[in-house]
């Protein structure tokens, strides 16, 4: 009788011939669809609220501060804007600046995120993490991009 129990437990684990079934965290049969980057949870804009800039943020942060310019880090979720947690905002001018890190970011994001935050006639500028090097050519070049930004006119609503 005992060899009987072991086969019949071998044949719960699964045999060669027949895929597993996938598990999903939460007991999930499916993964959630995303639509339109609203569905995110109450949870994740609560762990956002208590998220501080990275150090690359920072640096970024510092030279905006250095040249005078009045962003408002606001990556931490303090602004949502179309679903969305932009990373410095100037409410009054209506501007923001995207910081993108090469990690989690891909060159195809970029027109992605200027074309959502121009629906809400917003102006972006996005900031790539290589840019923030500390030789002088790299920090010459983000100067210069910064201020030119921050000197364009105001979208006409």
């Amino acid at each position: 009788m005992a060899p009987a129990k072991a086969k019949a437990k071998a044949k719960s684990a699964g045999s060669p011939g027949r895929p597993r079934k996938a598990s999903f965290p939460g007991g999930r049969s499916k993964p959630r669809v995303k639509r339109n980057g609203f569905n995110k949870s109450a949870a994740f804009w609560g762990r956002l609220a208590k998220q501080e800039p990275n150090n690359a943020e920072m640096t970024l942060f510092g030279i905006m501060n250095y040249l005078g310019l009045p962003y408002k880090y606001t990556g931490n979720g303090q602004y949502i804007l179309m679903g969305h947690a932009p990373d410095f905002v100037h409410l009054t001018n209506r501007k923001i600046v995207e910081f993108f890190g090469e990690r989690w970011h891909s060159p195809s994001e970029e027109q992605e995120r200027i074309d959502l935050f121009a629906r809400a006639d917003f102006q972006v500028l996005i900031v790539w993490q290589r840019e923030i090097k500390p030789t002088s050519d790299h920090r010459k070049r983000l100067y210069k991009r910064l201020l030119d930004f921050e000197a364009l006119p105001d979208l006409e609503r």
